[in-house]
């Protein structure tokens, strides 16, 4: 009776001793939920405070731009297009909506945000041939529109791609089939980044992630305590550049450029495809005059599978498209500060673009096209 007695009363520890183990592990879960869900309430009132820089420029291109003309693009659009030029030749208000390390991604989300407000009148769309193959870090940079997940219904299914890559996924839908083997994105399974997890889990993670509150702001609170407290401006959106790239430099980036455009195993990117075509159908439904450019460059754009989908889809949607990296005019290394054009440069570009639009592709341009904005 003794060693029974002894038996029960260990059962009676350790079932207490579980319970409260598991009464603790909840109560640190619980904590834990909601620190991260104040913590996210505190990042989000400060991001949406931000007065300057690439994150309060995104916010009022999304919540406040109205804008008769609208440029867009990555770093090249940002720094190669002088909105000021561009608005005395065209005569109405143009905002350059460029943005360091973006894609056609970015730029859909801006198309659809400004729509759901008013109707332009004119989007530049300026691309780089680099811009639409796949590109993991392209993806990852889809970071920049995880602030405006919740409040911005519209860039939900474009902020999710980040979690799909170049998978099969239906919006909305949690699952994600994994890309197939004959695409060759399968090579070096074991060694790729999240090959495992996608193998394993064929499941959209970002948007179970997004139900945290602090997630969408991962690495951002120095950027955010910047953009408070440092003034930074810009023309129209427009960033330029001073100074003059060097001989040196400038054959060392030609050399760079060179090799990126004969890289093997480029795939053109079926996602990137898609958001340029949405961009194309949903402006031209709503009577915008919708141009696609390429941008002067240290070296002539060439011939090669992502420049030959650009000018298809154009010809398709009926969508005027011109680049101007084949003028010979621009091939002088004072018009450059590096990849980029400079100050001037980009002044002249500006004003020969803004002529080519009034005479060659929208001569009506302010008759025929858009709506002023309220």
């Amino acid at each position: 009776m003794q060693a029974s007695s002894s038996t029960s009363s260990s059962e009676r520890s350790g079932g207490k001793a579980l319970r409260r183990l598991l009464r603790n592990g909840l109560l640190l879960l619980l904590a834990v939920v909601v620190l991260d869900q104040i913590g996210g309430l505190i990042l989000r009132y400060l991001y949406f405070r931000q007065k300057a820089g690439p994150n309060a420029e995104t916010t009022f291109l999304f919540s406040a731009m109205k804008a008769d003309g609208l440029i867009l693009g990555s770093s090249r659009g940002r720094r190669n297009y002088n909105s000021l030029v561009l608005s005395d030749t065209l005569g109405f208000r143009v905002y350059n909506g460029g943005h360091d390390g973006q894609t056609v991604f970015y730029e859909l989300a801006v198309v659809r945000s400004v729509l759901n407000r008013y109707t332009p009148r004119l989007v530049i769309i300026d691309l780089n041939p680099e811009e639409l193959y796949y590109r993991e870090l392209h993806y990852d940079r889809l970071n920049v529109l995880a602030p405006y997940y919740h409040d911005y219904p519209e860039v939900r299914d474009i902020y999710l791609l980040r979690g799909v890559r170049d998978g099969h996924w239906e919006p909305g839908s949690l699952r994600v089939r994994p890309a197939k083997p004959s695409d060759n994105s399968w090579d070096n399974f074991w060694f790729r980044l999240h090959a495992m997890e996608e193998y394993l889990i064929p499941i959209n993670t970002e948007k179970i992630k997004m139900l945290s509150g602090i997630y969408p702001y991962n690495s951002m609170p120095l950027d955010i305590l910047s953009g408070i407290f440092r003034k930074r401006h810009s023309h129209a959106g427009f960033k330029p550049l001073k100074g003059v790239i060097s001989e040196q430099k400038a054959q060392e980036l030609i050399r760079q450029n060179a090799a990126l455009r004969e890289q093997k195993g480029k795939r053109v990117d079926k996602h990137k495809v898609a958001a340029l075509e949405e961009m194309m159908t949903s402006l031209k439904s709503r009577g915008v005059a919708v141009m696609v450019v390429m941008s002067p460059a240290l070296a002539p754009f060439g011939m090669e599978p992502s420049y030959q989908t650009v000018q298809e889809l154009c010809a398709r949607y009926e969508v005027p498209f011109r680049d101007y990296s084949q003028d010979s005019i621009y091939l002088n290394l004072q018009y450059f500060y590096d990849n980029h054009m400079n100050l001037e440069g980009a002044t002249l570009f500006s004003s020969q673009l803004a002529s080519d639009i009034l005479r060659r592709y929208y001569p009506n341009l302010n008759q025929h096209y858009g709506q002023r904005p309220d």
